[in-house]
């Protein structure tokens, strides 16, 4: 049991680094995407303006095909990217807050409980959740990020991968899951009830 508390607390802070993380450095990614003078000054190409930004946060720019914008972003646009990625990024935040949660009862001792089974619940819940807004996001941030381009230029779409469908299914297994340790757990306290 205490290897299982060991790496429980081990894991338990690389989340709540992470749960730190996450939302500041999709904010520096977004303070720091190519402007003008970057652009002007010839250190990035036009068509590696995606990859910065799919560099340091993977909701930034995702589905947007290579050379998609076709101007310089301007502070307007990248407040208003940076807003409209707070909305996976706070699925992402979401997830992290329930596996700080779940490993701080593993920490306890506490490894078949209702608690247990609400924070894996909650996490497939929200992985799901993460999956259903995605394409929505893609559209929206297609939108912000081409707008600016000239006409017939613009882009908004929705691209759907394995990883989407590998993530649905995880999410789905994990709520399976989640169902299966709560029947568990009801049969357990019943059982010890009859004895």
């Amino acid at each position: 049991m205490n290897k299982i508390k060991n790496v429980s607390l081990f894991f338990r802070y690389v989340f709540q680094i992470l749960f730190i993380a996450v939302p500041v450095l999709l904010i520096i990614s977004w303070m720091y995407a190519p402007d003008e003078l970057v652009f002007l000054m010839g250190f990035v190409k036009l068509n590696a303006i995606p990859a910065t930004y799919s560099g340091m946060h993977t909701y930034t720019a995702q589905g947007l095909p290579e050379k998609a914008i076709l101007h310089v972003l301007s502070m307007n646009e990248k407040i208003l990217g940076c807003l409209v990625s707070i909305i996976p990024t706070m699925i992402e935040m979401l997830v992290l807050y329930f596996l700080i949660k779940l490993f701080k009862l593993y920490e306890q001792g506490e490894v078949f409980s209702l608690s247990h089974v609400r924070y894996m619940r909650d996490i497939g819940f929200a992985l799901l959740a993460g999956q259903l807004i995605e394409p929505f996001y893609q559209f929206v941030m297609g939108l912000v990020l081409t707008l600016n381009n000239p006409p017939r230029h613009r882009y908004a779409a929705i691209h759907m991968d394995q990883t989407n469908i590998g993530i649905l299914l995880t999410a789905l297994l994990v709520i399976l899951i989640s169902w299966i340790v709560a029947e568990g757990c009801k049969l357990r306290e019943e059982q010890q009830l009859t004895i």
